[in-house]
C-alpha cells in the first residue's frame, strides 16, 4: 500500500490516506517525515494495527 500525507498546515486537520483508493488509514499515531541535501527518510509509527504479508523473505541479523 502506498500512503498519501495529507497536511493544510494545521497539525490537526492531517490524513493519512490509501493513495489507491483515498480510503483514510487509522491506527497512526505519529509520521515524521526528515529531508537533507542526500534524499528523505519517512517514518510512520502505527498502533494497534493488522499487517497481512506476501511474499516476504527474512535475514538472520545482529550482533554476533
Amino acid at each position: 500500500m502506498r500512503l498519501k500525507i495529507i497536511y493544510t498546515g494545521n497539525p490537526n486537520e492531517t490524513r493519512i490516506t490509501n493513495s489507491e483508493t483515498g480510503e483514510e488509514v487509522g491506527g497512526i499515531q505519529a509520521v515524521e517525515i526528515s529531508l537533507d541535501a542526500f534524499g528523505a527518510s519517512a517514518v510512520v509509527v502505527l498502533q494497534d494495527f493488522e499487517l497481512d504479508l506476501e511474499n516476504v523473505e527474512a535475514t538472520a541479523g545482529g550482533s554476533e
